[in-house]
């Protein structure tokens, strides 16, 4: 069986920026081959890439950004092709490309299908107009509801919908109303995130201000409660915190950094973990196009994970995970028994209410999964 190997592909453009972004996002630039020379350098990345990682076949591929759908089919043909020349893919691998409404068509999927895309990962984040309107989006409900309905007639089978709850001027019911409305779209799979203010973001700016009506805390934990219930009634079942899927529908990559599994990643910002090696690539679009240019690489940091770092992170990933993890896997991962690593945090732990009380199982209780940032700490010292 092969394992696990990913890769991540970082388009950085956009046509806007959102006004809670953080993301290593540009606005696309005017000149018209500013998509071009960034597809050719992220391809000529991956043709240059020293050797560690060579005999492994990727098994997932994610295009993230940025907006990935405002490149050309035959852009994101030449990205693939050298991953395809450099290492392999396995048959049947998982590719995932994000796109937004409004960016899409027919035509365009049917030729990202050609191309051996698999998996759309389609940025609705609300159903309601002015909720769109406040966050910075410049697309409608009905143009979500238009992606979702070209990429079945371009054949796509498996397709993912973002949503945000938690929104400024939004009810719990609001967020429950778009929830419904992406279920009834028939998705396979559905990323329903509470809103995280980060500093340098328009939102952080009017939140430090007092100038941003967010909902108080315990009406975002409503809202999430209200939207997994619509999921789980729907048959979209809950494995990952954010996350629901059908029956064989879990994202296969994101399920890789869940594991701490092997992945490389390229493109501006992007970011790589390798047997507990992390590196990543610089993120302004200029200096990531220079050092490609002129080294075909664009490492600008790294770190090795101590012993004791990868055995917190590999807690704190799989605390995620509605199944959370057994004591068995810690000690076949690490050598030793979680209890003896981590003496008196289980217990602990469970005597506050935050993990359940199932034998040989750790997993966060349903208020634990509100304060996994309280769960994981301990493990994470």
């Amino acid at each position: 069986m092969t394992e696990p190997f990913g890769a991540y592909l970082h388009l950085p453009y956009c046509p806007y920026k959102c006004h809670y972004c953080d993301f290593n996002a540009y606005r696309l630039p005017r000149a018209e081959g500013a998509r071009q020379e960034m597809a050719a350098a992220i391809a000529e990345e991956i043709l240059r890439s020293p050797g560690e990682d060579l005999g492994r076949t990727i098994t997932s591929i994610f295009f993230g950004g940025g907006t990935p759908s405002v490149f050309r089919p035959e852009e994101i043909g030449e990205i693939l092709q050298a991953l395809r020349r450099r290492y392999g893919v396995a048959r049947g691998a998982e590719v995932t490309l994000e796109c937004n409404p409004g960016t899409v068509d027919e035509g365009y999927l049917r030729a990202l299908r050609r191309l051996g895309v698999t998996r759309l990962s389609i940025g609705a984040q609300s159903f309601r107009a002015e909720t769109l309107a406040r966050i910075g989006r410049l697309h409608t409900p009905a143009q979500t509801r238009q992606a979702v309905r070209a990429a079945r007639a371009a054949g796509f089978k498996n397709v993912s919908l973002d949503v945000i709850y938690g929104l400024p001027g939004e009810t719990p019911e609001d967020a429950r109303a778009s929830a419904l409305e992406a279920i009834s779209l028939g998705v396979e799979h559905l990323s329903a995130y509470a809103l995280e203010l980060e500093e340098e973001t328009l939102f952080g700016r009017l939140a430090r201000q007092g100038r941003l009506p967010l909902p108080p805390e315990e009406e975002v934990v409503r809202a999430g409660d209200l939207v997994a219930a619509a999921c789980e009634a729907a048959g979209l079942q809950r494995y990952e915190i954010s996350n629901f899927a059908r029956s064989g529908r879990r994202a296969r990559h994101n399920m890789l950094y869940w594991h701490q599994g092997s992945y490389r990643g390229f493109g501006p910002g992007a970011h790589s973990h390798l047997w507990g090696r992390r590196f990543w690539n610089a993120a302004p679009p200029g200096e990531y196009l220079r050092r490609v240019g002129a080294a075909g690489e664009a490492v600008a940091g790294e770190e090795v994970l101590s012993a004791r770092a990868q055995m917190g992170e590999w807690v704190y990933l799989r605390l995620r995970l509605q199944e959370g993890f057994t004591l068995q896997s810690f000690a076949r991962r690490f050598g030793l028994p979680l209890d003896a690593a981590y003496p008196g945090v289980r217990d602990s732990l469970r005597a506050t209410g935050l993990l359940d009380a199932v034998p040989g199982r750790v997993r966060p209780t349903p208020d634990g999964r509100w304060l996994l940032h309280r769960i994981a700490a301990p493990f994470l010292a």
